[in-house]
């Protein structure tokens, strides 16, 4: 039966090859997108799940309490041991302090010259305890000497990078302003899901030994990149350190203001979509891309039923001579789900070619490492094996129930009508919800689109066009950089700086205003700058003057936002006063006019800028017109003479204000791939829709023709219903696109308006489309001679 089933199958799609062929297409990609949905899923919910115990493996991460809470995932440095002293039943704790950026140089063999590498995220100190909490395998050399200063543990990968080969242990280089570390041991490289991936592992001896870090005992401050893993007893749960940690932050508190930190115990895998403690990933957009598989997959089905039903018409003396022959409803039945699994398993085929083509390539749009020997894992294999067969029973069942109830005598006689092949209500609701579909997820990448736009193009405060920074090693040779460097052609002017305008750091002091007997309840973000900084971003003086370095007092400048949050009314009143930090006075020279800080997310918060040469970290060049490569190499070999041994990059301003939305620009690269796909699997839905009505009409259009319609006429007959099928769509998908969209824009603090012209864009480009797509059989069918629509009446 199988057999006979099969045969019969593979003949009917290849007499309608081009059914066949559309309906494998639109299940095909759908497949794709749906599976490479799959794995996005897996991957990103998998992050540090692998290490034993993960259930109880976490971090502790801080609020701070100032006027609003915010959320910092640093501790303090001597979390890890007093959580150790407090908590018998937490396993172990371990602290790493990571670093943004560390140049590390690994000598020559044989006389050789150095080698440098710039290190961005990869280099960290860490407690050797780390490893008995992560499972980060050691392949080579020795934990126990980890424990030593000057000590330090390598991936395979970084070994082979700096030394050539993974057989690294034993040999030396130097990081931290030329400590020398040998290498004792060689780890497993990092697998890609994982958010506590470093690559290089200094000793945490190394940096208490450091005379230079008297912070290593201080509960007054924290750092961003400074972690606290913790892995519980058997028995115990994080929520039950949850709950005992506010009494462990009333015991060390902040030195000063004794209530500003509390701290919180979260499981690695709830970090890594906790976008409070600079998770990488925002769970929110799990949800988004699995509700466009569903809608993808909705859009697919609806097709295969419109085309199947269509297609019906054109098979009825099939099903007139099988039931004459004796065949039952159910046999027919059987037989044409089986013909829909024949479909659904080719469109298989087709869907797992189209996502091993298209993942190279979305990985590198996108940012993400997904593989596609993933699919044949067997989590992956389960969920192909459920899509397949919902796919079966959401494409198959109806038309197969419209084809097995057709009567034998109207069958053999070509009688069944339109109304026969299947219920037209539910073809044009079915429709109708693909058109939404389609304009729900074009108004989402309008709208993601305008808004990335806006924050991109819109005035930050500063300049931006031109500018580029390059790192500044030793700030005792800032006069003589700026001396060589001045006399190039195409620089217009430069400043040193701890970091440019819009920065996305959150180096926050309290402070005392003028003789204010407390310090204020709020904290002013800072940076460091030289008289040139003005100048060189385009700042703005809302009152006062600039900084004056001639002048041995202390000064700084302060924003706007830090007026008004002291409450002291017009600008200039602050001018010539002073604040107090660390019981050190600082005389306010002048007010700056309010400029965007990070991304449109936050909003302006108050900011100093302070003059003090030995904190500057930064070189900042605004280049004048034309080709800035001359200029820039130029910089570079002077930078490369009065640095030998650092490394000379530089990087665009504007490059830097478009990584404040790297998540966000990754996300609206997936709704505009997968609203486009929508679209063009809704065509295929359109075509077959237009197939059946061309089909059900022919005789209607002949008789029409004869008696004086026009081509024009006759169109507007076969596309008024599409029309007002897109217009229910918009009716419907307007006011929840609308409702979406505000939901996301709320997360941002400057952001654009919702208009009415937005939605109507979404409807007029599915107009527009689905004209496209109808408008060839439409045209074919009001052009056909009436003499052969009407031959067989």
């Amino acid at each position: 039966m199988l057999y006979n089933y099969l045969k019969i199958a593979l003949r009917t799609l290849h007499k309608h090859r081009a059914y066949s062929l559309l309906n494998i297409l639109g299940l095909g990609l759908t497949v794709a997108c749906c599976l490479i949905i799959f794995l996005l899923v897996q991957y990103q919910t998998g992050f540090d799940r692998f290490h034993p115990d993960a259930e109880r493996t976490g971090r502790v991460v801080t609020e701070l309490h100032l006027e609003n809470i915010r959320y910092s995932s640093g501790v303090p440095y001597p979390m890890a041991a007093a959580l150790r002293q407090e908590f018998p039943y937490i396993r172990k704790a371990a602290t790493v302090d990571g670093y943004s950026e560390v140049l590390v140089t690994v000598p020559g063999a044989a006389g050789a010259p150095a080698v440098l590498f710039k290190e961005e995220n990869t280099v960290a100190y860490a407690e050797p305890a780390i490893f008995d909490i992560l499972h980060f395998p050691l392949l080579n050399g020795s934990l126990a000497e980890f424990a030593a200063p000057n000590t330090a543990l390598i991936t395979e990968k970084t070994a082979r990078k700096y030394f050539g080969t993974a057989d690294a242990v034993g040999r030396h280089f130097l990081a931290f302003d030329s400590t020398n570390f040998q290498v004792v041991g060689i780890l497993r490289d990092m697998p890609d899901n994982t958010d506590c991936g470093r690559e290089v592992f200094c000793s945490w001896a190394t940096l208490q030994n450091n005379p230079k870090n008297a912070y290593i005992e201080s509960w007054g401050g924290i750092r961003g990149n400074t972690r606290c893993y913790v892995a519980l007893q058997p028995g115990h749960t994080l929520a039950e350190l949850a709950v005992a940690l506010p009494a462990f932050s009333a015991k060390f508190p902040h030195p000063v203001r004794k209530e500003l930190f509390a701290y919180q115990a979260y499981s690695l895998a709830d970090l890594h979509f906790d976008n409070r403690y600079d998770g990488t990933f925002d769970r929110r957009y799990l949800w988004v891309l699995s509700c466009i598989g569903l809608f993808l997959l909705l859009t697919a089905c609806v097709n295969f039923v419109n085309m199947a039903t269509a297609q019906s018409l054109t098979r009825v003396r099939e099903v007139g001579v099988r039931k004459s022959l004796g065949s039952t409803r159910g046999q027919l039945f059987r037989q044409f789900l089986f013909e829909t699994g024949v479909l659904v398993l080719l469109a298989f085929l087709a869907g797992l070619f189209f996502a091993r083509q298209a993942l190279p390539s979305l990985n590198a749009w996108t940012g993400q490492h997904l593989q596609f020997a993933g699919l044949f894992q067997p989590a992956a294999l389960l969920f192909s094996l459920a899509l397949g067969v919902l796919l079966v029973l959401l494409a198959g069942v109806y038309p197969g129930l419209v084809l097995a109830r057709f009567q034998p005598v109207q069958s053999l006689k070509g009688q069944v009508t339109g109304q026969q092949a299947g219920s037209a209500v539910l073809r044009r609701g079915l429709v109708a919800t693909q058109f939404a579909i389609a304009q729900v997820l074009i108004i989402a990448a309008v709208v993601v689109t305008l808004q990335m736009r806006y924050a991109l193009d819109s005035d930050w405060g500063f300049r931006r066009e031109a500018l580029v920074t390059v790192p500044l090693p030793d700030a005792g040779k800032a006069d003589v950089l700026k001396q060589q460097i001045s006399r190039i052609p195409g620089l217009r002017s430069l400043s040193f700086c701890s970091a440019p305008p819009a920065h996305g750091s959150s180096n926050q002091t309290f402070f005392k205003y003028e003789n204010r007997g407390e310090p204020e309840k709020w904290a002013v973000t800072f940076l460091w700058g030289d008289e040139n900084y003005l100048g060189t971003f385009g700042l703005q003086l809302a009152a006062g003057r600039n900084v004056d370095p001639a002048n041995p007092q202390a000064q700084c400048l302060v924003n706007e936002t830090f007026v008004r949050r002291l409450n002291l009314g017009a600008a200039a009143g602050v001018v010539g006063t002073s604040i107090r930090i660390e019981d050190k006075p600082i005389l306010i020279a002048g007010v700056l006019r309010d400029f965007h800080t990070g991304s449109f997310r936050e909003s302006i918060p108050p900011l100093m800028v302070q003059l003090d040469a030995k904190s500057y970290s930064l070189c900042a060049l605004s280049l004048g017109k034309g080709n800035p490569a001359a200029a820039l190499q130029q910089v570079g070999s002077v930078w490369k003479n009065l640095f030998p041994g650092s490394f000379y990059e530089y990087q665009f301003l504007d490059e830097q204000l478009a990584g404040f939305y790297t998540t966000e620009t990754r996300m609206l690269r997936f709704v505009q791939l997968f609203s486009g796909l929508a679209i063009f699997i809704a065509c295929l839905g359109l075509f077959g829709l237009t197939a059946f009505m061309v089909a059900r009409k022919t005789k209607e259009i002949g008789v029409r023709k004869v008696l004086g319609a026009t081509v024009p006429g006759i169109l507007w007959l076969l596309g008024k219903e599409y029309l007002r099928l897109i217009g229910i769509a918009f009716l419907v998908a307007a006011p929840f696109g609308w409702w979406a969209m505000q939901a996301w824009l709320s997360d941002f603090a400057y952001r654009i308006d919702l208009q009415g012209w937005m939605l109507a864009l979404a409807g007029a480009a599915v107009v527009a489309v689905a004209g496209l797509t109808v408008g060839v059989q439409s045209v074919r069918a009001a052009l056909a001679k009436p003499v052969t629509t009407l031959r067989n009446e």
